[in-house]
């Protein structure tokens, strides 16, 4: 029940923080869904991402061939957290 709690908190700072940027609609959902997937993919709670945890991810996500708006969204949402 925490863990869901925390999520919604995490996720409800992200969109705030996106909307703060002026990130559109469109925008805002393709970047959550990259979101999802970095914390789906890694299995890592948000409060305990750190960055190097993110650098790997994009690394990997390279590595496989996958580029564009999730490596993007990953790294923009890193540059909210700081």
């Amino acid at each position: 029940m925490e863990d869901e709690k925390l999520s919604h908190e995490f996720r409800d700072e992200f969109v705030r923080d996106m909307q703060v940027a002026g990130l559109s609609s469109g925008t805002q959902t393709r970047y959550l869904s990259s979101v999802n997937g970095f914390f789906r993919d890694t299995w890592l709670e948000p409060s305990s991402v750190r960055e190097q945890d993110v650098q790997s991810y994009l690394i990997a996500l390279r590595e496989r061939g996958v580029r564009g708006r999730r490596s993007g969204a990953i790294a923009t949402h890193c540059s909210f957290c700081s």
